[in-house]
């Protein structure tokens, strides 16, 4: 039997007493454990999030420019990972304007070119800072 439970069968033997304040008291007892349990959950489930977190971060690697699981042939995005340790699949197939594809996060709208494309885009870069 749960402490609940106990505190509520208490709740009902006082009720024959007709004591109101010890009634009253029993009920704020009541509301605090229920308000424990709810903290109680919260925790387990922030530990169980932690503990998934934990697991994952030891099974993903890094190689540029994406992250990696072993067995996955999808890559993560890095900048979800680095910035809130949010693993998400990109997504294959967003056009560029030139007609190239790369990778798209639904989460965070970042959008990946293949290696030799982002060096054109530096290259452009260097080229307009150079002037």
């Amino acid at each position: 039997m749960g402490a609940v439970e106990n505190i509520k069968e208490v709740a009902e033997l006082v009720k024959k007493f007709n004591d109101i304040e010890l009634n009253r008291r029993i009920l704020n007892l009541e509301n605090e454990v229920l308000d424990l349990s709810r903290e109680r959950r919260r925790s387990e489930e922030k530990i169980e999030e932690l503990e998934r977190a934990l697991k994952l971060k030891t099974q993903l690697y890094f190689s540029e420019p994406f992250y990696w699981m072993k067995g996955d042939t999808t890559p993560y995005c890095p900048s979800c990972w680095e910035a809130k340790t949010i693993a998400v699949h990109l997504l294959f197939g967003c056009d560029n304007q030139d007609g190239t594809s790369g990778w798209n996060c639904a989460n965070c709208k970042h959008n990946y070119w293949p290696q030799g494309h982002r060096q054109q885009l530096v290259a452009k870069a260097n080229m307009v800072r150079d002037r």
